[in-house]
């Protein structure tokens, strides 16, 4: 059964598009990688505009598959983490992630 995180970045909104480049350039790519699925990066429109809020909801294949990944810091020796680490320090001001399970709706689920 798929588990999905949902990831809340509130970032300085003067470095919001640097942040969204590295993000969906660098970061994504990686993960994607290692078999991590994005389903959608939404920013607020409307509510604070300083900071800015990001909403990011991945699908990976279990918990296991999170800790996989995270365990190993693979990624923290990694050409495009390490570029983007200067940019995510100076913009992410504060970041909640949460755990779910899908138990309705259309969104695709890519591992059963």
């Amino acid at each position: 059964m798929s588990i999905f995180m949902k990831a809340t970045l509130k970032v300085d909104a003067y470095k919001l598009q640097e942040f969204l480049d590295v993000l969906l350039n660098k970061l994504v790519p990686m993960l994607e990688e290692h078999g991590w699925r994005l389903h959608g990066c939404f920013v607020e429109r409307y509510g604070s505009i300083k900071p800015a809020v990001v909403v990011d909801i991945w699908e990976m294949e279990s918990m296991a598959h999170v800790e996989r990944v995270m365990n190993g810091d693979f990624y923290r020796q990694e050409p495009r983490y390490q570029e983007a680490m200067g940019i995510l320090k100076a913009a992410v001001l504060e970041e909640t992630v949460t755990f779910m399970e899908k138990k309705g709706g259309t969104l695709p689920v890519f591992y059963k």
